[in-house]
């Protein structure tokens, strides 16, 4: 039980080691999945054609479904970690399981999308095909 969340952080390729060590020493390495990602920068020049400024390559590991406390010597060492590289560029965001952020560092918005949608709830023994109708 507990509040569970979906973490996802991310740093440039060159510091990868850095990172599988602290998940390594907390024994977090089965708890994230890795994904290697290039992300391309673009600007427009003056006839508004697009060009690639720069190429960053990164690596970005995802964990879901996980007890993300401040508190917790796991936790508190991989948010130190990436605080410390913060300057180099990295992110992390957390989001609880009701949808809410509840811990962000960096421009993760420039590398996560964020995606909240409502649907109507087609299983919802009380409605009835003439409820739906409506």
């Amino acid at each position: 039980m507990g509040y569970r969340s979906e973490v996802i952080f991310g740093v440039k390729k060159e510091h990868r080691q850095a990172v599988d060590k602290v998940l390594k020493e907390h024994d977090l390495t089965d708890s994230f999945k890795w994904y290697e990602r290039t992300y391309d920068w673009y600007e427009f020049d003056k006839d508004n054609n697009v060009k690639v400024t720069h190429t960053e390559y990164w690596i970005v590991w995802v964990g879901d479904y996980l007890k993300w406390y401040d508190g917790y010597p796991d936790v508190d060492a991989v948010n130190r970690l990436i605080s410390d590289y913060c300057e180099l560029d990295t992110f992390m965001v957390c989001m609880g399981e009701d949808g809410a952020i509840h811990s962000e560092q960096g421009d993760w918005y420039d590398y996560v999308e964020h995606i909240s949608k409502l649907e109507i709830s087609m299983t919802n023994p009380y409605l009835s095909v003439e409820n739906e109708k409506r």
